[in-house]
């Protein structure tokens, strides 16, 4: 389902810059047409998402393959693709997307600045789940910093600038982080910078990777010469980053491979050596060619006079800047504040998109690029995604602002998230994206409802209400499926979720490398993290719901039109997924495979059970196995 010559992503991405253009032209005064436009312009999404959520089969490649050269001088392109780890994010933020726009139709202040800003931050946020090129990936995280700091800081609560400028100051400090691995993976990734075994290490890899490219291009050869255009084709076919390649110069760059491939037959003592000394590796910005040449990130680097292995450093710049986005603790502060000044629909944003760009940056670039590192912090990662679970409930449940309670237990349910991602099991990593998803369609629910509540009684304070049942029942029986999915109750799709979070990282035995703490002793920290949860929203629930009906709430209406029509597709999703979760499952097991194969290989593992004794790039020549200087012992 490659869909030639169509580029689909291209238009998931752009279609709200286009409605977001569109509203340029219209006259302020029109806030009826500007309203339509913008839910014109974020159903395209919507419907894209709907269309590759029943279509897309996951092979754990990438499919809906787009690539044009950008900035020749640097090598950088843009290249948009899908697989199995962005295709539930792709359909997330589709739907996430459409309903905060229809959400926001109740804005009255500056309407036509307000619209377009939320399509802008929405195609940042499309493009960062689409973007397969480190440079682009960067551009689109950054795109969406703008808009919503303008979103919260002129149309948020009575403390909007304060909480503007603390989510603009963390996420920049993040960014800041992750631009310094975005350069520093560029100039490593030619292997001037490397070891020669570690340059030989990455072009094997490099060489291994085309074996389908090299078939291509024996059949090609079997039916006639080979053109320059035909060539070019075979590479773009084989997602080939071509790099400073000229038209001229693609025959010779087949003929290297080729020659590799001749040499590596002859079975010389000295062959392989030699064979992939041949390879060419341009500097890039590819994320699959820097996942292909993790080898040469395994090097020491000189930091402040003191050396460290480059994939530590690199990787820990990137766990704070993933981290931040998450969030993780202690980086968590700017969240409340945010969730709170922020208007309804930037909430729901917030919850049900943002955070999950932590969490996929993990996925898609940290964990691919430093798997070496990924390893060997997993315990701590996994360590303070517990502490998430648990911090996050314990401060919920001591709140009494309604968005603060659901604010803080987001801060709970990501720590899910990173408890699976750490394990590196298959059900572990499988769990934490469907923890993405689901929790992604329950808190956007619950930000909503309290949306609802608060544009009625005008204020959020869980103690001022009471009885609401007798005089909401539909208010409150939507209420009550979002508050059960969000504690997973089974029959709803946070429950299958967190199952396979527990199931996956109390199977898991990876890594005793700087604290030694089991997995087994983890999961079992985090399962009191559901009673907990069960206890904050429970009691939220008592005391908003039931009770004596407070005589000033007697007139409150029930749900209007708009508000159903944004909440009853959640539900939908909801009760379906929980009912029957393979589709989303079969939407992300095979890439979750690749990613796990891919991480476990560079560690010298056959399966998700390791000890690691020494930090990467730590030399042990004495050690039980050597994959760039780090020691491991796996059990078979």
């Amino acid at each position: 389902m490659d869909h030639p010559g169509f580029p689909i992503l291209s238009l998931f991405v752009f279609a709200p810059v286009l409605g977001m253009l569109a509203i340029f032209c219209i006259p302020s005064k029109r806030a009826d047409i500007i309203k339509t436009v913008a839910s014109a312009a974020a159903a395209i999404p919507l419907a894209i998402g709907i269309y590759l959520f029943f279509t897309f089969q996951d092979d754990g490649h990438i499919h809906l393959y787009e690539s044009s050269l950008w900035i020749g001088g640097l090598n950088a392109y843009y290249k948009l693709g899908m697989d199995g780890i962005s295709a539930p994010m792709v359909v997330l933020s589709g739907l996430v997307g459409f309903i905060s726009v229809v959400a926001s139709w109740g804005i009255e202040k500056q309407v036509k600045g307000y619209f377009a800003l939320i399509l802008l931050l929405l195609a940042g946020m499309n493009g960062v789940f689409c973007a397969l090129d480190f440079f682009l990936f960067y551009v689109f995280w950054e795109l969406m910093l703008l808009p919503m700091y303008f979103l919260i800081g002129i149309w948020g609560g009575p403390n909007r600038v304060y909480a503007a400028i603390k989510f603009f100051l963390y996420t920049m400090a993040g960014s800041v982080l992750m631009l310094l691995v975005l350069l520093a993976g560029w100039y490593w990734s030619d292997g001037q910078y490397s070891s020669p075994e570690h340059v030989l290490m990455a072009k094997q890899a490099v060489y291994e990777s085309s074996e389908g490219l090299l078939k291509d291009v024996a059949a090609e050869k079997a039916a006639g010469p080979l053109s320059t255009t035909s060539i070019a084709a075979l590479l773009d076919k084989h997602h080939f980053e071509r790099g400073a390649i000229s038209d001229g110069d693609l025959a010779g760059f087949i003929a290297k491979f080729e020659q590799t491939e001749k040499t590596l037959k002859t079975g010389k003592a000295d062959a392989s050596a030699e064979a992939y000394s041949l390879i060419p590796l341009q500097r890039t910005f590819d994320l699959e060619q820097l996942k292909i040449r993790q080898a040469l990130f395994l090097g020491k680097f000189t930091f402040f006079g003191g050396s460290i292995g480059f994939a530590t450093i690199m990787f820990l710049f990137l766990y704070v800047a993933f981290a931040i986005k998450v969030p993780v603790f202690p980086f968590h502060t700017w969240l409340p504040w945010a969730h709170v000044e922020a208007p309804t629909a930037i909430s729901v944003i917030l919850a049900g998109i943002l955070l999950k760009m932590g969490v996929y940056g993990f996925l898609r670039i940290a964990y691919p690029m430093f798997p070496v590192a990924a390893v060997f912090f997993g315990v701590p990662i996994a360590l303070l995604g517990v502490l998430n679970i648990v911090y996050g409930a314990c401060c919920a449940m001591a709140q009494t602002d309604l968005k603060k309670i659901v604010a803080y237990s987001s801060v709970s349910h990501m720590g899910y998230c990173m408890l699976g991602l750490a394990a590196m099991t298959h059900w572990g990593m499988t769990g934490a994206i469907l923890q993405m998803f689901n929790h992604g369609t329950s808190t956007s629910m619950m930000f909503l409802l309290v949306g609802v509540i608060y544009d009625r009684a005008h204020h959020r304070d869980v103690n001022k209400f009471g009885g609401l049942a007798a005089q909401l029942p539909l208010y409150t029986g939507i209420m009550t499926i979002a508050l059960f999915a969000s504690m997973g109750l089974p029959g709803l799709s946070g429950f299958i979720s967190e199952i396979l979070v527990f199931l996956g990282s109390f199977n898991s035995n990876m890594g005793h490398g700087l604290i030694r703490i089991s997995f087994q002793s983890m999961t079992i920290v985090a399962a009191l993290g559901v009673v907990l949860t069960a206890a904050y929203l429970l009691w939220m629930m008592q005391r908003v719901f039931f009770g004596p009906l407070n005589e000033k709430y007697k007139g409150y209406a029930d749900l209007t039109g708009r508000e159903l029509f944004t909440l009853v597709p959640l539900v939908i999703v909801i009760v379906a997924l929980g009912v029957y979760p393979k589709p989303l499952l079969a939407l992300t097991e095979k890439s979750v495979d690749t990613l796990q194969a891919h991480v476990l290989k560079a560690n010298g593992l056959k399966y998700a059970e390791v000890h690691v004794d020494t930090a990467p790039g730590v030399a042990d020549k004495q050690g039980d196995k050597e994959t760039g200087g780090q020691k491991e012992t796996a059990l078979k």
